[in-house]
């Protein structure tokens, strides 16, 4: 039984990727076939601060009136990149 993961392009958004090598640290690379932009899987993070879900779950507890130090202690993320959301979110 083989597991699919389907990617996207963090530029462009498309499908359309392929791998592209490993990083020094054995973190895959893939390449995207449209845009060319080369990048590294969510799957392959290890903070999970770079995860492009986490923005959405952090504006979600947000207006849900959770704090910032207790979002962090839930996502295990730090508080600057907390805040650094909302700042970039207002503006």
């Amino acid at each position: 039984m083989k597991i699919k993961i389907e990617l996207y392009c963090p530029h462009c958004h498309r499908t359309k990727v392929k791998k592209n090598g490993k990083k020094h640290s054995g973190k895959q690379t893939y390449l995207c076939k449209h845009c060319g932009r080369q990048f590294t899987g969510d799957h392959a993070l290890d903070y999970k601060g770079c995860h492009s879900s986490i923005i959405k779950r952090i504006l979600l507890m947000m207006v849900r009136g959770i704090g910032v130090r207790n979002i962090s202690v839930i996502e295990g993320i730090s508080v600057v990149k907390i805040l650094s959301v909302l700042v970039k979110s207002y503006y």
